[in-house]
């Protein structure tokens, strides 16, 4: 990420009545361990969030923010719950709501959830492969088995192409040191197969990693995740950010308090970040580098390549 559209990113960000990306942790629990993920330092409680939960949230995006995307995603596998997560979309479009997506490892998409997941009204589902060889997609997707998810994906693909119609397939590229010579095969391997390709650098999720990105200081901008993008925890625990991961400093719970209301209760934090007064955030700020990705690259089969802020986890 060079100085210049990290600037560029900073010119879009300003303070939001609400938020335009809203990640919805079905559950907790994961069955991978990929190397750059802070799932297994998790230390909170891991549950499944109730239905009730997922409709008061629903109902009140679609009467606030219709528009806003809502990601079945954040610190776990939604595939692990099928069912729930199937209930959950259907309530949601049913409500009004008219962008949810659904972040996967999908090592648990089996041939019946394909054909239901299609027919869902989901926009996108972002599959993260982050490997081309196997040797590389399993060193980093640990426990992962990359011919099958290969095979899962390119059936998905393929249903779609028969359908004519569906939601966007999106394989996702984390670039990394462990997978950096294979990008490029990556994703003519993928556009040839027509998924829409994306890439972007690693996250340090508020500062639990090293990334590759380095910028000075002086060039910090406000973290475009923590102005845009609200989290609710299976329980209801609303967190700070991404990089607040134990939702040690949120502002409440959606159980008890309305998302508005909650997202208000985040405005001191982002008033830091947009008067560049970074020195009044939390200690996990001055470690996390998350700011920097900024965004994303993304190329359709069709050739159609642009960028936009990452939100995607």
């Amino acid at each position: 990420m060079t100085t210049t559209s990290l600037e560029t990113v900073a010119k879009s960000l300003k303070e939001l009545s609400f938020p335009t990306r809203f990640a919805v942790e079905l559950c907790a629990d994961c069955n991978l361990q990929c190397s750059m993920c802070h799932h297994d330092k998790m230390v909170r409680p891991k549950g499944v969030m109730p239905f009730e939960l997922w409709k008061r949230c629903a109902d009140e995006i679609a009467e606030v923010s219709p528009k806003c995307e809502v990601w079945f995603s954040f610190c776990g596998e939604p595939l692990l719950e099928p069912e729930l997560l199937l209930r959950m979309i259907r309530y949601g479009r049913e409500a009004g709501l008219q962008s949810i997506s659904i972040n996967t490892n999908g090592m648990y998409l089996t041939e019946d959830l394909e054909d239901r997941l299609l027919d869902s009204g989901v926009v996108r589902i972002v599959f993260g492969v982050d490997g081309l060889t196997k040797e590389t997609y399993e060193k980093i997707r640990i426990g992962g088995e990359r011919n099958q998810l290969y095979r899962t994906i390119q059936s998905l693909l393929a249903k779609k192409a028969l359908r004519g119609s569906g939601p966007e397939i999106i394989v996702q590229f984390i670039e990394m040191n462990e997978n950096q010579h294979e990008m490029k095969d990556f994703q003519k391997f993928w556009l040839d197969k027509d998924a829409t390709v994306k890439t972007r650098k690693m996250l340090s999720w508020g500062g639990k990693f090293d990334t590759p990105l380095d910028v000075a200081p002086e060039d910090r901008i406000p973290c475009p995740w923590a102005l845009t993008m609200m989290h609710v925890m299976w329980d209801g625990r609303v967190a700070r950010c991404p990089g607040d991961t134990e939702a040690e400093e949120g502002s409440g719970n959606a159980w008890h308090e309305s998302l508005t209301k909650l997202w208000a209760g985040l405005s001191p934090y982002r008033r830091h970040h947009l008067s560049y007064d970074f020195d009044a955030l939390p200690e996990r700020c001055q470690t996390c580098t998350d700011w920097m990705v900024g965004v994303a690259r993304r190329e359709r089969p069709d050739g159609e390549v642009w960028t936009q802020l990452d939100h995607e986890l």
